[in-house]
């Protein structure tokens, strides 16, 4: 991991790889990748309900945060990557077995499907991801970071990323030029 707290793509590949034939493989795999694939904060993550993702049951590749989901109590609308599209149409589709109609939140607790995780669940089980991979350091919002710095490497401008990461200002820590 870098000094900033940015997960390389070795990295990456071995918690993913980790990941494999784990009891909840394909949620921990959504988990991790709309993580990296939107720079969402953790409980921006948890908050998600089926409807914000996938409002006509197919993965959308955009989402719109609603301002009492946010940190700063604005609504902003996030792009995801095409990675996290295809992964998290994965997790629905095994998850919402036809013909069920996917509804609540997308990433329930584990003890009401009604309810969605808690911040602290969704980050011990990327903590447990990290760990068995073998990165150290890491935490929830090394996932944030990675989005941004892979953001920035490809040229986007700093005021779109500042958009998508729903920063006030321009002053965006931890991000390598």
């Amino acid at each position: 991991m870098t000094r900033r707290g940015e997960l390389s793509g070795d990295e990456v590949h071995r918690i993913d790889k980790c990941l494999t034939g784990s009891r909840h493989e394909l949620r921990d795999r959504a988990l991790l990748h709309l993580g990296l694939g939107s720079g969402m904060r953790i409980g921006e993550l948890v908050g998600l309900d089926i409807r914000d993702i996938a409002p006509q049951g197919r993965v959308q590749p955009r989402v719109v945060l609603e301002k009492h989901s946010t940190k700063s109590g604005k609504s902003r609308t996030v792009d995801l990557s095409e990675q996290a599209v295809s992964v998290l149409q994965v997790y629905l589709r095994h998850r919402f077995l036809p013909p069920a109609k996917p509804q609540g939140p997308l990433f329930p607790s584990q003890k009401s499907a009604r309810r969605p995780m808690s911040k602290t669940q969704a980050s011990l089980i990327l903590k447990k991801a990290f760990a068995a991979a073998g990165v150290e350091g890491a935490s929830s919002h090394s996932l944030r970071r990675t989005h941004a710095n892979a953001l920035r490497r490809r040229g986007v401008d700093m005021a779109i990323i500042q958009e998508q990461l729903g920063h006030a200002s321009l002053a965006i820590r931890g991000l390598r030029f």
